[in-house]
C-alpha cells in the first residue's frame, strides 16, 4: 500500500469512527474517558470529530442563518439524515458539497509557556491557573463541564453547578464544588483536594458526590492518583499541601527532597535546564523555599550549604562537586 493509500484509509477509519463515536455522544452513552484516549491517540482523530460536530451543527441551523456557501444546511438536512450520510458518502463528501467550517472537537483551550503562569475564568464562572508548559481545553454546556488536562499541572476553583469532569492520560475524576490542583504525571493523573470532594470516574458523573464516601473518593486534604492501577487515596500533610499550591505564587517549595528530584521540578520552570554531572550528588537532601523561574537563589543554597558548584553552560547550568 502506498504512503497516499495508507492515508486515505486512516482519513476514511478516523471518520467512521467520529461517526460512531458522535451518535453515542448525541445518544447520552459515550464513554469520556475511551473518548479522550482515542481523540488523543492520533491528531486525525481530533479532526474527523471536529469535522463531525460541525456538519451535525449546520443541519440544524436555519438556511436564514447561513451564507450561500453552504448549500448542506440550506437544503434542510436533519440531523439523523445527516448521522446517516456520514456512514453513506463519509464526512468528505458533506464538508465538499457544504464548505463548513470546523472547529478542533468544539472544545476552548488555553496553553502557558515554559516559565508561565496563566490565570483564566471559564464560562460558568470558574477559575482555572495554567502552571508552566501546560495545556488545558475545556467544554461547558447546561447538561455537562469537562476539562482536558493534555499536558502540565492546572489548579482549578469550581463554582457550583453539575459535577465537572476532568480527564487526562486517558483518565477521569469527577469533582464537586472546590478547589484542586491537578497534576499530569507519567501514565497517571494526580488530583489534590483543597475544598471539595474528587472521586474516580468512569463514563458517568460519578453518583458518590454527595453520598456515602468510598474509598476511591478524597476529601480536603487528601489526594486521589489515578493510573492503570486501581484509584488509590493518600492524606496530604501540610508541608505537601503548602509544596502543592507553592507555584501559584510563583515559587517552589522542597522539604527534603534528593537533589535528582528538585532539580527535575526546577527544570519545568527554566528553558535553559540544570544538569548533575556527579551522580554521587543525586540523593543529597536538599529544602528551601525559591523563586520557581529564577534558580539563582537555589543555586546559591547549594554551593553555600552543600559545597556544590554549579557552572553556567549552553543557558543553564552544570552541577559538580
Amino acid at each position: 500500500m502506498s504512503i497516499f493509500n495508507d492515508q486515505r484509509h486512516r482519513r476514511r477509519k478516523a471518520t467512521r469512527e467520529a461517526a460512531g463515536w458522535l451518535a453515542r455522544h448525541e445518544a447520552g452513552t459515550i464513554d469520556e474517558a475511551r473518548f479522550e484516549a482515542w481523540r488523543a491517540a492520533h491528531p486525525g482523530n481530533a479532526i474527523a470529530f471536529a469535522r463531525a460536530l460541525s456538519v451535525w451543527r449546520a443541519a440544524e441551523t436555519p438556511s436564514s442563518a447561513l451564507p450561500q456557501a453552504q448549500p448542506l444546511a440550506a437544503a434542510g438536512l436533519s440531523r439523523r439524515r445527516a448521522l446517516g450520510a456520514f456512514g453513506g458518502m463519509g464526512l468528505v463528501g458533506l464538508l465538499a458539497a457544504g464548505g463548513v467550517a470546523t472547529r478542533a472537537y468544539a472544545w476552548d483551550s488555553a496553553r502557558s509557556g515554559i516559565g508561565e503562569c496563566r490565570r483564566l475564568i471559564l464560562p460558568d464562572g470558574s477559575r482555572a491557573m495554567l502552571n508552566t508548559d501546560s495545556l488545558l481545553q475545556w467544554r461547558f454546556s447546561d447538561t455537562e463541564r469537562s476539562l482536558w488536562i493534555a499536558r502540565g499541572e492546572v489548579a482549578l476553583e469550581l463554582v457550583p453547578g453539575i459535577p465537572a469532569r476532568v480527564h487526562g492520560q486517558g483518565l477521569t475524576a469527577a469533582l464537586s464544588t472546590g478547589r484542586f490542583n491537578v497534576r499530569l504525571q507519567t501514565g497517571a493523573m494526580d488530583v489534590t483536594v483543597l475544598t471539595g470532594r474528587a472521586a474516580a470516574s468512569t463514563s458517568a458523573p460519578s453518583s458518590a458526590i454527595g453520598s456515602p464516601r468510598p474509598a476511591e473518593v478524597a476529601a480536603p486534604n487528601e489526594g486521589l492518583l489515578l493510573s492503570a492501577a486501581d484509584p488509590s487515596v493518600r492524606p496530604a500533610s501540610p508541608q505537601h499541601m503548602a509544596a502543592t499550591v507553592a507555584w501559584q505564587q510563583g515559587e517552589i517549595v522542597f522539604d527534603n527532597e534528593p537533589l535528582q528530584t528538585a532539580v527535575q521540578e526546577y527544570n519545568r520552570y527554566l528553558p535553559g535546564k540544570i544538569v548533575i554531572a556527579d551522580p554521587d550528588l543525586t540523593g543529597i537532601p536538599v529544602g528551601g523555599r525559591f523563586t520557581s523561574t529564577d534558580p539563582a537563589a537555589f543555586l546559591s543554597a547549594l554551593e553555600l550549604g552543600l559545597d556544590i558548584r554549579a557552572t553556567p553552560h549552553e543557558g543553564g547550568f552544570i552541577l559538580t562537586r
